[in-house]
């Protein structure tokens, strides 16, 4: 989608900026690339490459945004509160990361989030600011080979600093021509009413079409927090309402969504849920979508109706053998049962329609390319538990409703021990999880192999048994209760910075729920390590946590070791809440959109804590800085900075910071 003028070969032949442009490139794609992290849940999910109306002559009169750029390098997108500026954003950075990964395209997205500008303009110094993992040396590079993707966000927070920053936008743009530049704003509430405009010199202006909202509110992900062992069954009654609005929904008559009852509907977008998870997809093209209802649909799978149809390879079926008991039963079932004259409809809804509409079963069949047609327009013009996020791409309203359904796919056919076998990998770490939860599943057989199959070294599989016990409720016996407590214990809380280690490098995210869980029975020095841990593994679920722990004045009477910079550094004498303000300095780094957390808990930090940190970080910051020259450039000096100053503007309220060195 991005036109080849802007996006060409990296001019460094040295390799110097390969490492750095690669983890920069990450971090916006970990940051980015997961469909509902920007997106509040309580928003309507939307597609997410809406369309937009061009206020010029010689740009389509409707289109995409990356269709626009093909175009017109720099975009102003204009839309009311909640229309989806900020998805959008997302949305874009996303997939230049994700081009950028694959090799298709070298674009290199900066995102800047004008609610996170301390100064309402914008330079390289402030975009360098907020990509503190690629820094102004990568910037500078990218912009030189019109290779920056620049997308800010949000250009009327800037309140009444609004208009310096749009004329530093200008100025911006005309400095750096052939980079690719999108803007959004709210519009402008001065102007006769309906007729406000928003212009940026040398943009063009362009205005969000009114999207139709698909009603989905992910409440499993606030109402889990208060009771994690609903969190199934939450998500469970969340995509059975949503099935059901098949049924309910005015669709014209005949639609096959429509005619099939809730299990098959279930049964259908299981089956796109087993092929998304199978292809690693949060996104499946249409193509791919029709191929997997066209093999559906297949003629010589209607036998017992839309059941078989819907049924998957890896599901032996014996058609010969139900054809032979078809022929035998063909004189019963042709009998007119009710004297009526009319043979009874058999099979499933979608048949019985089909025999209401005067159709043979095999004349549906044979139309197989018009019924798979009409049911992916059927998905697209009632949007709900698939979405089309972008032109011919779709994918679930919500991952967790992916998860869920992948899970009841597998427990259909029995194939939880491909589960247990797919421990190790994070991709299938929540479909584990759920399919815990699911009623019909043995949920202490099911959970005795994980612990069983846990010989590695990680003891990935006792955290995830852990998690499957929450889910399953009341039904897990006593004594496994006490085996996952036993188990548990030796993996969290950390007691060292060895374990801290070791869970960061060898377990992964899986043990943030664990650790958040431990915390109420840990340690001071356990609690220490704990946040530390939660930093470094980057749990976004944790990050609300540290920002109430950076308020514990509780004591650590014994030395903690933690890292700054990748750099260990002994803490003595401090209080809980100095290593949560340390971790989330480590995330704020890392992941700029987190920077607000980080100012939230130097607010309520004890004064002693924020001014050991405070000291800790400015001397190590120094020592990085004089080592500049013989390490090569530092990246993430602006970022550092503006925290260093955010910290001493809090601690000047008392005093300002001590002289003293940190112990």
């Amino acid at each position: 989608m991005w036109t080849e003028a802007i996006a060409g070969a990296p001019n460094d032949p040295t390799g110097v900026l390969s490492s750095p442009e690669r983890d920069h490139v990450d971090s916006v794609w970990s940051e980015h690339g997961q469909i509902d992290v920007r997106v509040l849940i309580r928003n309507e999910q939307r597609p997410m490459d809406m369309e937009v109306l061009p206020r010029r002559v010689d740009a389509p009169s409707r289109c995409t945004v990356p269709e626009l750029l093909a175009r017109h390098e720099r975009v102003l997108v204009v839309g009311g509160r909640g229309s989806g500026k900020t998805a959008l954003i997302a949305r874009l950075a996303a997939r230049a990361a994700a081009d950028h990964r694959q090799g298709t395209r070298t674009l290199v997205p900066f995102v800047v989030l004008v609610s996170l500008l301390d100064d309402p303009c914008l330079d390289e110094r402030a975009i360098a600011r907020l990509s503190p993992i690629g820094g102004v040396v990568l910037l500078r590079r990218a912009l030189e080979e019109r290779r920056a993707l620049v997308l800010v966000d949000g250009l009327d927070e800037a309140g009444s600093g609004a208009r310096r920053l749009s004329e530093s936008v200008e100025a911006f743009a005309a400095a750096h021509p052939g980079n690719p530049m999108v803007v959004t704003t709210r519009p402008r509430r001065e102007g006769i009413p309906g007729y406000a405009r928003v212009e940026l010199r040398g943009f063009v202006t362009a205005t969000l079409v009114p999207q139709p909202g698909t009603r989905v509110v992910a409440a499993h992900r606030f109402l889990a927090r208060r009771d994690p062992g609903r969190r199934t069954s939450l998500i469970a009654s969340a995509v059975d309402a949503l099935l059901e609005r098949y049924a309910a929904e005015e669709l014209r008559p005949g639609a096959i969504l429509k005619s099939l009852d809730l299990r098959d509907r279930r049964l259908l977008f299981g089956s796109i849920a087993w092929l998304m998870h199978s292809d690693r997809l949060v996104e499946l093209p249409v193509e791919s979508l029709a191929e997997l209802l066209r093999w559906r649909l297949d003629g010589a799978r209607w036998v017992e109706g839309p059941r078989l149809v819907l049924c998957r390879a890896d599901e032996e079926v014996d058609l010969c053998r139900a054809d032979e008991e078809d022929d035998e039963e063909d004189m019963d079932e042709d009998e007119d049962e009710d004297g009526d004259g009319d043979r009874e409809p058999q099979g499933g809804p979608l048949e019985r329609g089909a025999a209401g509409d005067g159709r043979e079963l095999g004349e549906l069949a044979q139309d197989i390319d018009g019924t798979v047609e009409r049911v992916i327009e059927e998905i697209r013009g009632h949007q709900g538990l698939l979405i089309e996020r972008r032109p011919g791409s779709f994918s679930f309203a919500d991952l967790s409703y992916q998860a869920y359904l992948n899970a009841v796919d597998h427990v259909r056919i029995g194939a939880l021990d491909a589960l247990v076998e797919a421990r190790s990998d994070p991709w299938s770490h929540e479909t584990i999880v759920h399919a815990a939860g699911i009623p019909e599943v043995d949920a202490a057989a099911f959970i005795r192999a994980l612990l069983e199959a846990d010989r590695g070294e990680a003891p990935v599989a006792t955290l995830l048994a852990s998690r499957c016990a929450e889910v399953a409720g009341g039904r897990l016996p006593p004594q496994l209760r006490r085996t996952i407590a036993r188990r548990l214990s030796a993996v969290v809380p950390p007691r060292s910075p060895f374990d801290v280690a070791y869970l960061i490098d060898d377990v992964g995210e899986i043990a943030g729920p664990a650790l958040i869980q431990a915390l109420g029975s840990a340690s001071p020095s356990e609690r220490a390590y704990t946040a530390i841990a939660l930093g470094g593994l980057r749990h976004r679920p944790a990050y609300g946590v540290l920002v109430r722990m950076a308020a514990d004045d509780s004591p650590v009477n014994e030395p903690i070791v933690c890292w700054l910079w990748d750099e260990e550094q002994l803490v003595k004498d401090q209080v809980i809440g100095c290593f949560a303000l340390l971790a989330l300095f480590d995330v704020a780094l890392a992941v700029p959109s987190a920077s607000t957390l980080f100012l939230q808990a130097i607010e309520r930090a004890p004064r002693g804590a924020l001014d050991g940190v405070y000291t800790l970080i400015d001397d190590q910051h120094e020592e990085r800085i004089g080592r500049a020259s013989e390490d090569g450039p530092i990246r993430d000096v602006e970022a550092v900075d503006v925290l260093l100053a955010k910290m001493r503007k809090v601690l000047d309220r008392t005093g300002g910071p001590s002289a003293w060195k940190f112990p």
